[in-house]
């Protein structure tokens, strides 16, 4: 199947799946057209979710238990989750009104795709059918309990597919020795007779691991849905593996001490008293603070909304406003501290460059739907008389955000290049702009503004206080004015202040003392200040000047070998522009000196392989790439770099293996199985090359679709500039209005 000749719309689905041939899916017809080709290519009872039970037949909502069943015993746990969006998920408006668009204008079978994490009694009892005789939400009596108890607590396995990839039994509340049900609506005298028979009906080992989240926090939109082909979405779980949370990677810039997954930021541990559960007077929190203070304020929960801002607040990112540059000069300050003094002269233009980490945060942040959440930069210079001499990223009065703020979310387009604004996932083709902050990564904003005068007099400069805060909103304004409009309700989303810093600037010849200068109120060694601007650079492709910066941190902190590997990093990027090894040679002198500080660093001895690859040191690359994907079997780049190297070797049988198991950590990484097609072919496996090579087509990016997106940035060059990483927000920089009406996918 051929993608590169036009937009052929084809899937090219796993055996037992119907294909869609290209002539069906480039005729989309009217709405009851559509409709008959997708319900083609559904299979069993609950596609095209990935969710099933474990018999493939239903189960009834009578078998499933309400919460308030395990309320008698179980008072605090049932309270928090009372509160949690996992209770909410199916009844809150903003995830209600995106997923009835689908019901409207598609059909009740694929919302199954939505409601297998939103609603799943619902897809588990057969209510999202076309013959059920409820065919709006609510759809069962238990809808009203989202994600309860009875789900969660019933499921069996779990799968990296994400979109519910998950496998239900029929709920119990006892078990046998080897694990299988007994059903029955037991008393509570019964249960607590036999407490062991309790924990083995209703929780397993795989509840407390991360792929137990993954199967709902990881997405993707399958063909049966958008009669297209697989769009990867969101991964906060591969996010996560990746990250310096997990333990599993060895490229992280920063590691935790110790490894962190979902239940340690989203379920730690509370106080409790009236909770059979508690150990030690302590129990898991069922409240999952993340960021989402609408649903929680919709119902007038206070207390969740409230637990929701603090948990925002809590260093999970940090801004830290570190140089000012002249331009007409390039003289840099850098860092600010405290003093702050400058020798910059009145009216000059200069440029603030504020670095933005996520520090905490497991995860990207934002994370999942950035193309409804709203996250940005505010930045704020005002004189000595606390009169704005510039302001980017303010909030307007009928509150949506300035439209030239530095801001982190995605912008996703359907077939004609409309920007998509009510989620409605299954028209997406391509992502035009997706901008976040990875987990332990920065970014670097930049602001121009000009310096003031004293009382209008050139020949002497003001005093200046500079300001910077992260702000989260979870939907932007006009997502929000659409939902309350539907729902006839008024409200206010708040704004959760992520993080902030403050400078001030003080010029040489005043009379003001260090003493009386403002703090920063950021507050971290200066070598971290220097690695984290280096770790944004690095981000926007600035190679010299972030190699520079990590030399600078590695000045500061002389025993950290890890700085000097990401100098070397740095020196690496450059590589790409030009054939000689130049580049490759100092990163190579940067690593040997990391290596003589930690002989084991295995960052740099992961990059010292890849420069003996582009050495044409293949033999010793392969073993030292074998030795590190020993150490460290699940990091998805130690396997494809051992898979690559041993395949230009022609090493094939142990090549597919490196790729295999990247697939076991990923099955949806698309270039393993780009790898996989040939390296099966090389050894003779016809039937294995066929199905990675329909793996590949199924889980790549369309390249045709680049064409959309170019042609919305030719059609809206305002998002050109935000495009580029390395930017700066002034004066002269194009707002980007809010795209409605015809410039967005229609919601009917």
């Amino acid at each position: 199947m051929n993608l590169g000749n036009s937009k052929l719309k084809a899937a090219v689905v796993l055996t037992g799946l119907c294909l869609i041939s290209a002539a069906q899916a480039s005729s989309w017809g009217d709405k009851s057209d559509r409709i008959q080709q997708t319900l083609q290519v559904l299979t069993g009872h609950f596609s095209p979710s990935n969710a099933r039970t474990e018999d493939g037949n239903f189960i009834a909502v009578e078998e499933f238990i309400p919460a308030e069943r395990c309320l008698r015993c179980h008072q605090d746990t049932y309270q928090t989750w009372s509160q949690s969006l996992h209770r909410n998920a199916a009844r809150e408006p903003f995830y209600r009104e995106s997923a009835d668009i689908l019901l409207r204008t598609r059909c009740i079978e694929l919302t199954r795709h939505c409601e297998s994490c939103h609603t799943p009694v619902a897809l588990f009892s057969g209510a999202l059918d076309k013959g059920s005789k409820k065919q709006d939400a609510p759809f069962t009596p238990l809808d009203h309990e989202g994600v309860t108890c009875s789900v969660c607590h019933s499921i069996t396995e779990a799968r990296l597919d994400g979109a519910g990839s998950y496998a239900i039994r029929r709920p119990a509340l006892l078990a046998k020795e080897d694990g299988s049900p007994i059903y029955g609506d037991f008393t509570d005298n019964q249960i607590l007779a036999d407490v062991p028979a309790h924990k083995r009906a209703v929780m397993r080992p795989l509840l407390r691991s991360p792929e137990f989240c993954a199967t709902c926090h990881k997405v993707d939109a399958p063909p049966a849905l958008n009669n297209y082909k697989h769009i990867r979405g969101f991964s906060a779980y591969d996010e996560w593996q990746q990250s310096g949370a997990s333990h599993e990677s060895l490229l992280p810039f920063y590691r935790r001490e110790q490894r962190t997954d979902c239940r340690s930021c989203h379920m730690p541990k509370v106080k409790s008293e009236k909770d059979r559960a508690a150990k030690n007077g302590l129990i898991a929190s069922h409240r999952w603070l993340g960021a989402n203070t609408a649903a929680p304020l919709f119902y007038d929960q206070r207390e969740q909304a409230e637990a929701t801002l603090q948990f925002l607040s809590a260093n999970v990112v940090e801004v830290d406003i570190f140089a000012l540059r002249n331009v007409a000069t390039g003289l840099t300050l850098a860092p600010l501290d405290a003093t702050g003094r400058y020798a910059f002269n009145p009216g000059d233009e200069v440029v603030a460059e504020v670095v933005i980490s996520n520090r905490n945060a497991a995860h990207s942040f934002p994370p999942e739907v950035r193309d409804l959440y709203e996250a940005w930069v505010e930045f704020e210079a005002l004189d000595a008389a606390g009169k704005t001499i510039f302001h980017s990223g303010f909030v307007k009065h009928d509150g949506t955000l300035d439209e030239s703020a530095h801001v982190y979310k995605q912008i996703i387009l359907d077939e004609q290049g409309r920007q998509i604004t009510r989620h409605q996932i299954w028209t997406t083709n391509i992502k035009a702009y997706d901008n976040a902050l990875p987990p332990g990564r920065s970014d670097v904003a930049r602001f121009s503004f000009r310096l003031p005068n004293v009382n209008g007099r050139k020949e002497r400069a003001a005093q200046v206080t500079l300001r910077a805060r992260v702000n989260y909103r979870r939907f932007n304004q006009e997502y929000t004015n659409y939902v309350l409009d539907r729902q006839k309700r008024r409200m206010t989303l708040p704004i959760a202040l992520m993080a902030e810093d403050a400078a001030q600037l003080f010029p040489i010849e005043s009379s003001l003392t260090a003493s009386t200068a403002l703090p920063s109120t950021y507050q971290a060694p200066q070598w971290k200040r220097w690695n984290d601007y280096g770790i944004g650079l690095l981000e926007q492709a600035q190679y010299g000047a972030a190699a520079e910066a990590f030399r600078k941190a590695a000045a500061l902190s002389p025993t950290d070998s890890n700085l000097l590997v990401n100098a070397a990093l740095a020196e690496m990027g450059t590589e790409r522009f030009g054939p000689e090894l130049d580049q490759y040679l100092k990163a190579e002198k940067e690593l040997a000196q990391a290596l003589m500080l930690d002989p084991q660093n295995v960052r740099a001895r992961f990059y010292r392989a890849q420069i003996w690859r582009a050495q044409g040191k293949i033999s010793e690359a392969a073993d030292e790439f074998r030795r590190i994907a020993a150490e460290y079997p699940r990091d998805r780049e130690a396997q494809r770099q051992l898979g690559q190297t041993l395949f230009a070797q022609g090493v094939l049988a142990e090549a597919s293996a490196a790729f295999e198991a990247l697939t076991q950590i990923d099955p949806t990484d698309f270039a393993a199985w780009q790898f996989l097609g040939p390296l099966y072919a090389g050894m003779g496996r016809r039937a294995d090359a066929e199905r990675a090579n329909a793996l590949y087509r199924q889980w790549r990016d369309d390249p045709v679709t680049d064409s959309i997106a170019i042609a919305f940035f030719a059609a809206h060059p305002e998002w050109a500039g935000e495009r580029i990483r390395a930017h700066s927000h002034g004066r002269h920089f194009a707002g980007r209005p809010v795209l409605i009406g015809k410039q967005a996918t229609p919601d009917k």
